[in-house]
Order: structure tokens, then sequence, then C-alpha cells
């Protein structure tokens, strides 16, 4: 059964967590008092309608949002206001809602900036080449120009940019908006590939029924506060979240 955002608990196993977090920006506040958990290893899905904050809720954990009060926690250090730069050499990477290709830039270089924190050259392009085994597709067209991908293809690039530094945590923002239904059955299978392989994933999806599908964890967010947490399984086939949020 679903539950309230009060009955959101910390454990040993716990790798990210918000602990009674307002933020947003500048003397907007957005979020109000928020709490989530996510456990090593599982796959997270943040849902609700449209404005209720939940970019927001990701770029306050990166460190692109203002948290006013509450803390961030990571492995448990607190990260609370840490530089995106800093979360991202700690071993968090995020990808952003908007398309972030380099359009002009080949493939090969759109992902070699994804280790733009790496001191060691060779080592940014070995990590490329483990990662165009990982994406064939990328491998095959990595001297053509981002511009010219197709959505999906950009979507794959952006995934494995952010892989370059081989994150404990992944923070997706949409990975499906925009996407012809054939690519996002494909992201959505690279994305349980790279929670089996060990990466943490918190994804804020808009087709909430695909993207609590996968959820091992769910977040229901609404007017910057989190109405309901459960299994990913528990929130689609809860009959209040079905009726106010999923259009059941």
């Amino acid at each position: 059964m679903a539950t309230t955002d009060s009955d959101t608990t910390t454990t040993d196993d716990t790798v990210l967590s918000m602990e009674n977090v307002t933020a947003g920006y500048g003397n907007t506040t957005v979020l109000h008092d928020v709490n989530v958990a996510i456990e090593d290893g599982q796959i997270a899905c943040l849902i609700g309608p449209n404005g209720s904050g939940k970019s927001t809720l990701m770029k306050s954990i990166y460190g692109f949002a203002d948290v006013k009060a509450g803390s961030v926690h990571f492995r448990g250090q607190e990260i609370t206001g840490r530089s995106p730069q800093a979360n991202l050499k700690n071993g968090i990477s995020y990808v952003l809602q908007d398309a972030s290709v380099f359009p002009n830039t080949s493939v090969h270089e759109n992902t070699l900036m994804g280790g733009y924190v790496f001191e060691d050259d060779e080592k940014a392009a070995q990590r490329a080449e483990v990662l165009y085994d990982e994406f064939p597709i990328l491998g095959d067209i990595r001297q053509q120009d981002a511009g010219t991908l197709s959505g999906g293809q950009r979507r794959l690039l952006e995934l494995a940019r952010a892989l370059m530094v081989d994150p404990d945590v992944m923070l997706l923002d949409e990975p499906s908006i925009g996407l012809e239904p054939r690519f996002i059955d494909d992201v959505f299978e690279r994305i349980e590939q790279l929670n089996d392989l060990g990466t943490t994933i918190l994804l804020v999806e808009q087709n909430a029924e695909k993207g609590l599908s996968v959820a091992d964890r769910g977040f229901v967010l609404a007017s910057g506060e989190i109405k309901f947490t459960g299994t990913g399984t528990e929130l689609l086939n809860d009959e209040q979240v079905g009726r106010l949020y999923l259009g059941g």
C-alpha cells in the first residue's frame, strides 16, 4: 500500500536522501519539507503533474537549485549546496530534461565531455572506448556530428556521456520526453541494464506507468510536496494514486 511522506526513513543501505528539504530559486520556493530516501542499487521514479517541482527536486540534489532548509546526503555525507562539478567527481551524474548534446561537435567529442573532470586525457579516451562497447550504435557513428542524430540516438549519447565517470548514482530527468515509442523502449531497456550493473538511478518520468513499472521505489510529488511513496508496484496499484495521477 502506498504511504505518505512521513513514512520515508533512511537505513544503512540508503545511498541518497533528502531530509526536510525546502528549496527553489532566489525568492521563489518550489519544494516544501521534502523527504526522499533511495537505497543502494534501486531504481527510484518520481512522478507528478507538470509544475509540481520534479526537476527542482533533482536540481536541489545536484546543486542547481537553492536549498533553503533541510539537507541532502550521499552515502552518509552531507552534500547540501555542493557544486555540480563536485557532485560529478563524487560519483553522481545528471542527464538533463532538455537536449544537452553539442550539435556541431562529433559524437566522440560529446562523449569525452562527460569526462572533463578527469585530469588524464588518455583515461577519458579509454573510458569512451568501454562505453562504445556498451553502446555500439554510438561507436559506429562516433565521427558523426551530434546534431544529425535522431532523438533516440541523442538520448543514448547523453546517457553514455553521463556514464563517463562510472557514477554510483545517475539522475535522469524525463528520459523518454520527445521520443518515439520504439526509442522509449530502448531507453528504458538501457536504464534497467545500467541498474543491473550496479548503478543506482533516480528518474523523473512523464510516462508515469512506464517509469513506475521499472521502479523499486516510487514517489508522487504535487505542489512541491511528496504526497505518496511506495514500491513502483504499490503506486501503480493504488486506487487513489491511479485516480489522481495516472488517469485511472
